[in-house]
């Protein structure tokens, strides 16, 4: 029973940290006006509502889909490589120093 109480928190706070990830990226007053209630009450859902309702959906077993981090994760990877970029001219074009 413990580990599955711990397992829960652990995919709640997941859960709590995707979505706001998700509202951050989209931007909190574009939310409230989706949803149709003021900015503040985003914030203040943020403080209260979330953790509760992450917690909920930890318990009933819903999350971020595996396939989709591991995709998540190679774009990422992708953009974050370090790609070296072709030289401008053939080695013999060069300068070389000998000392």
């Amino acid at each position: 029973m413990d580990n599955s109480i711990n397992r829960n928190k652990v995919n709640a706070r997941r859960i709590e940290s995707w979505l706001l990830n998700r509202i951050a990226l989209k931007g909190g007053n574009n939310v409230a006006k989706e949803i149709g209630v003021d900015k503040a009450q985003i914030t203040r859902w943020k403080e209260s509502w979330l953790p509760k309702m992450a917690m909920l959906l930890a318990v009933l077993e819903w999350g971020v889909v595996d396939d989709d981090i591991a995709r998540l994760a190679k774009e990422v990877a992708a953009v974050l490589t370090k790609k070296k970029s072709p030289a401008a001219t053939r080695d013999s074009d060069q300068i070389t120093m000998d000392f």
